[in-house]
């Protein structure tokens, strides 16, 4: 199966290190609890402009994996399965995450980068994605059968229309996988 994942948020574990960069730059101690919403403007009642100065400086960090990413998607790419990451880093930062997906020995077949927000509109066949981003995973309901929504406080929803189904874990994710490729 052609399988999809987002990088920050699903397999590296954004927040933490993001939080050690807030804590640099105002003294706050942030949580993952405390972050609402995807953007990170808002939470913090700066421009974009800053936002994104301290985005870079993350992803330009040691991020680490969220457990059990890696064991999962080594895996999943041993049992035949294509694995496809799915990004919204900034465009000029194509080889530091190339060079991270390595460091920390992230199988894949292809990286696929876009804007934010437009993760869905990739020209790939996928059988499920795995995104943290609601507006992505709505927009990936309409050409993915399978769309999970790893959980996070930013990503709350009712899904009255159940387009999209919430996993709390990487244990989740290889079930749903599994369960999947039974059907």
């Amino acid at each position: 199966m052609n399988l999809g994942f987002d990088i920050d948020g699903v397999i590296s574990d954004f927040v933490a290190y993001f939080a050690t960069i807030a804590r640099k730059h105002y003294g706050l101690t942030l949580d993952e609890s405390d972050i609402y919403c995807h953007d990170l403007d808002y939470v913090l009642g700066i421009s974009r402009q800053e936002r994104d100065r301290l985005v870079r400086e993350t992803l330009l960090g040691d991020l680490q994996p969220i457990e059990g990413a890696k064991e999962t998607l080594e895996r999943l790419n041993s049992h035949g399965h294509k694995i496809i990451i799915l990004t919204a880093r900034f465009g000029d930062l194509n080889s530091v995450t190339r060079d991270w997906l390595q460091k920390k020995g992230i199988p894949y077949s292809l990286l696929i980068q876009s804007n934010q927000g437009e993760k869905h509109l990739a020209e790939v066949d996928l059988d499920l994605v795995v995104e943290d981003d609601l507006e992505d995973a709505l927009g990936w309901s309409k050409k993915v059968k399978t769309v999970l929504v790893y959980d996070h406080p930013w990503n709350q929803s009712f899904n009255v229309k159940g387009l999209i189904k919430r996993v709390y874990s990487w244990n989740d994710i290889f079930e749903e996988i599994q369960q999947l490729k039974a059907t």
